[in-house]
């Protein structure tokens, strides 16, 4: 009988400790699906203000398409989070079985007990089964065992009182679980109607894409060219900043140690550097690709493009000190950054609150983005390396933070 109550106890503590794992993907779920309903607003707050235009723009083809990614991925989430409950409802289903089954033993032991006890209900046995004993010591033995006797029927009682505590808490978990469950569902049928919607849209959007076609593709020629100028004015700069420190040729390009430490920091955050914008979506990648959309197109990027709300204050990724300020025709104002022999570059300003010399922190406000046509702004943002071997520019995706 001990050995199956151990083993009913065993399997109890099992499926709490399998819960409380459970409990913890659950939570990471939840996170997951908080994350993508956040992206899912700021894409749907991104359509509307291009569609304010009313003019079909390669950003709102973009930012429709990324829609639709996290709404795939957010409907993968709520089948993981269906499935995990499903997998707590059958724990807990086990787990009361498990205290169903504890809870009928103890009671039949303590309806033993009480039998006994009715059987034994003399007060002058355990007096006389106490002076009846052979040696003094035997008989401290008989004492001290009605006295345990005693205290374990007590405990039973206990234990019974505590299971039956623990069955209304794991039915009420039961309880909720089915209710979790069944919002979750129609979370997820509503979720894969809009996924729907999207899709439809974006079919639409598309045939009209076709239609306008040349226009778009000079459109991002004209993109390409921008992006030219502001990689040659930030060439010049770096020159000028080498001048300063009368080293005309990069092949000469030296760090001090100061710099050095900047630049170990700078590389310790590669892919934890704050947004140069606190919300958006990258709508242009880096490197000489073809366009995702516009076929006949072909896109030389030396950053990225992130398009987010009009008007939105741009910040510094990293903490720094800014080395230049420039304007550039179409591309408004431009700041860059020091950090070591790193430069981080923001373009597209049609403001800017800092100076040249200045030392920045991370996440500082440093510009207001231009407006662009179709209703919203974007933020081209660069990163540069400058070593005896060059200046060349890295993928500024592998530094942000995921």
């Amino acid at each position: 009988m001990r050995n199956k109550r151990t083993y009913i106890f065993m399997s109890i503590m099992l499926l709490t400790s399998l819960f409380g794992f459970s409990q913890k993907k659950s939570d990471l779920l939840k996170k997951q699906e908080k994350d993508l309903i956040k992206k899912i607003n700021n894409t749907k707050l991104l359509i509307k203000q291009t569609r304010e235009t009313e003019k079909l723009t390669i950003n709102e083809l973009t930012i429709i398409k990324k829609q639709i990614v996290y709404r795939e991925r957010l409907i993968r989430n709520y089948n993981f989070q269906l499935k995990k409950m499903d997998e707590n409802i059958g724990k807990i289903n086990r787990q009361i079985s498990a205290l169903y089954n504890t809870e009928k033993i103890l009671k039949q032991e303590y309806e033993k007990m009480l039998v006994y006890a009715f059987k034994n209900r003399d007060p002058n046995y355990k007096y006389l089964y106490i002076i009846s004993a052979p040696t003094f010591s035997e008989a401290f033995h008989r004492m001290k065992y009605i006295q345990h006797y005693s205290d374990y029927r007590n405990k039973q009682v206990e234990r019974i009182n505590k299971i039956e505590v623990e069955l209304i808490i794991q039915q009420q978990l039961l309880k909720e679980e089915i209710e979790k469950k069944r919002e979750l569902i129609e979370l997820k049928k509503n979720e894969k109607n809009r996924y729907i919607n999207d899709k439809t849209n974006q079919i639409n959007s598309l045939k009209n894409l076709k239609k306008n076609e040349a226009i778009l593709a000079e459109e991002l020629k004209i993109n390409n060219e921008k992006r030219k100028e502001i990689s040659k004015a930030v060439k010049a700069a770096i020159i000028e900043e080498l001048k300063a420190t009368e080293k005309t040729d990069v092949s000469k390009f030296s760090i001090t140690p100061e710099g050095k430490a900047i630049s170990k920091s700078f590389i310790n955050n590669k892919g934890n550097l704050s947004w140069p914008v606190e919300r958006g979506e990258i709508t242009s990648n880096y490197g000489k690709h073809q366009h995702h959309l516009v076929s006949t197109a072909f896109i030389d990027n030396n950053g990225v493009d992130i398009t987010t709300s009009k008007n939105s204050f741009v910040r510094s990724v990293f903490d720094g000190k800014v080395t230049s300020v420039l304007i550039i025709p179409g591309a408004g104002k431009v700041v860059m950054i020091s950090h070591g022999e790193y430069r981080t570059v923001y373009a597209n300003l049609q403001e800017v609150f800092v100076q040249k010399g200045e030392i920045v922190t991370t996440k500082e406000n440093i510009g207001k983005l231009l407006t662009k046509n179709s209703g919203v702004s974007e933020s081209h943002f660069e990163i540069w390396k400058i070593n005896s071997s060059g200046m060349n520019t890295v993928n500024p995706i592998i530094w942000l933070s995921k």
